[in-house]
């Protein structure tokens, strides 16, 4: 990287002029601001810089498809062929990861070695402990879920990709309920709604400290906030879902509630600027929706018009989402927006 001192002696030597220097050294302040002007109004979500991403990825998946398929037909390898298939998926990640950056092929490798390697250290974890079988459920968890949770970590502190978070919070989530379900035996489903919020909230929580060190949303942290939000939002959406029906019939209060619940989380998505918590809870807004309508309208029309209303109003709420967020926002103490991301004018 070229210092001050660099272009001085530059100009000093007559390779560049005066003008040439001042513009080279305002040349990062100017790709710095043509980044956050690109980014600006859109939520970071990065899935695949070109499409060279995903013919790489296809290749991963294919050649994964044909180890699987060379050890059942010619190998025979049994249970030690995932150490060989983890090896290998690993040797990619060490390149197409960390060396080259790819992120749709980093996805596919981390879908397949987290999971390969939590099965691998549970099969060692259980060597010699019959206690530790799949008899009982949610209980039977908790040891996978425990080596996926140490898979997923070490994924991540080695290659640093985002998504791995998102593989990382579900299998901590899976050993916190079948933790729970061990130490507490069968829980009512209350309970059990109870803690997939906790742990909604808690992940939550985590994404939002992401999210908070990186208001501008222009770097990793971002997208680490997002998929942590991405995995959080159902958790804290089912859950609530659940206790207003209580798995009963939607009556006329529980859809009622169910609107104004969808509201909050409106508004919820707007402040923290993540819309993966609106999105999730679209599916109960379309039932309470489709009661409506069907007390209102009669069954055969309830369906179409919901579908039009709801997929014109997430149209209205996507193109005007900053003007909406910033209108939300000015109602939000100072105190409290200067943790949330910046908003857009």
């Amino acid at each position: 990287m070229l210092t001050r001192a660099d272009l001085d002696e530059a100009v000093r030597s007559g390779i560049i002029t005066e003008g040439q220097a001042a513009a080279l050294q305002e040349l990062p302040a100017k790709r710095q601001a043509a980044r956050h002007l690109h980014g600006a109004g859109d939520e970071r979500f990065v899935f695949m810089k070109n499409f060279n991403e995903f013919f790489i990825a296809l290749g991963v998946v294919l050649l994964s498809i044909g180890l699987w398929a060379a050890n059942i037909t010619f190998l025979g390898l049994g249970a030690g062929f995932i150490i060989i298939f983890i090896a290998v998926m690993w040797a990619l990640a060490e390149y197409l990861t960390r060396q080259l950056k790819l992120t749709l092929p980093s996805i596919i490798l981390a879908l397949f070695i987290v999971p390969g390697m939590a099965w691998q250290l549970y099969g060692l974890l259980q060597m010699g402990n019959s206690d530790m079988g799949w008899a009982g459920f949610p209980q039977s968890l908790l040891i996978p879920g425990l080596a996926a949770s140490l898979a997923a970590l070490l994924f991540y502190l080695r290659f640093r990709l985002p998504f791995a978070l998102l593989l990382l919070a579900g299998s901590l989530v899976a050993a916190f309920i079948a933790a729970y379900a061990r130490l507490f035996g069968e829980t009512s489903e209350a309970v059990t709604y109870g803690l997939f919020l906790f742990a909604g909230l808690a992940t939550l929580a985590a994404a939002q400290w992401y999210d908070s060190s990186d208001r501008e949303r222009l770097t990793r942290r971002a997208d680490c906030g997002f998929w942590l939000t991405l995995i959080a939002a159902p958790l804290i959406v089912h859950p609530i879902a659940g206790l207003i029906s209580s798995g009963e019939e939607m009556t006329p209060e529980t859809s009622l509630v169910t609107v104004a619940v969808v509201v909050v989380f409106t508004l919820a998505a707007l402040i923290i600027d993540r819309r993966a918590l609106l999105v999730s809870s679209l599916a109960y807004l379309g039932g309470a929706m489709v009661y409506a309508f069907t007390r209102l309208g009669g069954e055969q029309n309830a369906t179409w018009i919901t579908l039009l209303l709801i997929g014109a109003s997430v149209i209205l709420l996507g193109v005007g989402w900053q003007r909406a967020r910033r209108a939300v926002m000015s109602f939000i103490p100072l105190s409290l927006t200067q943790y949330l991301p910046v908003v857009r004018s």
